[in-house]
């Protein structure tokens, strides 16, 4: 009984850890686009 509770315990651990994972990378993609349109814009001004 106390397998079971573990197995689903670490499960919805797991599922947790993996969506902060995407949230993560999600963000980090969105600040890497944001500064390459900061580095453009600036690059573009200056031309």
């Amino acid at each position: 009984m106390n397998d079971h509770r573990t197995s689903a315990h670490t499960g919805t651990v797991y599922v947790a850890q993996r969506r902060l994972a995407v949230g993560m990378t999600l963000g980090a993609l969105a600040g890497v686009v944001w500064t390459v349109a900061m580095i453009c814009t600036l690059v573009s001004w200056m031309f």
